[in-house]
């Protein structure tokens, strides 16, 4: 149970000989928890808006998806690539978004990596992080298939592109790079 509700259930004790007491602390604990639920409800709801409005990011890029993953993937939820066969020749596009909803925002106090250190969620060092234990990527640019991409990561050809998607609950998705900074770009861990 949270502070809140113990903070009820203990008033709930001290008061127990007022029954009238009672019953207004027994209606304020029933508040709190449909309240509760209530956020729990609009998070799921805003976190589906923002994941509708990631694939439609996606597509208005003209990125084919390759992964998708559960809510709460630290990093990035869905990637994939972008091949631009314009004039100058073709160009390959790794595009990894960030999906956020509701209360769910890019935190300002840090996020610990897999190594304990804490840096910005959004940045680059937390995106590299994600990237290098994301165990789909990871298999992904192992796979023959995709050795061209892997090696145009590490010699900078490929290019990369982070995207946050939020909605903030009022029906909208708002959509923003995040700028990776390119001299912290570290793929000397990818294969080939």
């Amino acid at each position: 149970m949270d502070d809140e509700l113990q903070q009820v259930e203990a008033l709930i004790e001290a008061h127990a000989d007022d029954p009238a007491v009672v019953a207004k602390l027994r209606e304020l604990q029933d508040a709190i928890k449909r309240q509760r639920e209530a956020q729990k409800t609009l998070d799921k709801v805003t976190d589906d808006l923002a994941s509708v409005g990631g694939d439609d990011v996606m597509r208005a890029l003209g990125v084919t998806e390759v992964f998708r993953g559960p809510r709460g993937d630290l990093g990035f939820q869905k990637w994939g690539l972008r091949v631009d066969d314009g004039t100058a020749g073709a160009i390959e596009e790794l595009v990894f978004l960030l999906e956020k909803g509701g209360s769910d925002t890019i935190t300002g106090r840090g996020v610990p990596l897999a190594d304990g250190s804490w840096v910005a969620e959004g940045s680059t060092a937390y995106f590299m992080d994600a990237a290098r234990h994301h165990q789909v990527f990871r298999a992904w640019l192992a796979d023959p298939a995709h050795a061209a991409t892997a090696r145009g990561l590490k010699d900078g050809i490929v290019a990369v592109r982070y995207i946050l998607a939020t909605s903030p609950g009022d029906g909208t998705v708002d959509v923003k790079d995040l700028v990776l900074n390119p001299e912290y770009l570290d793929w000397s861990w990818v294969p080939g």
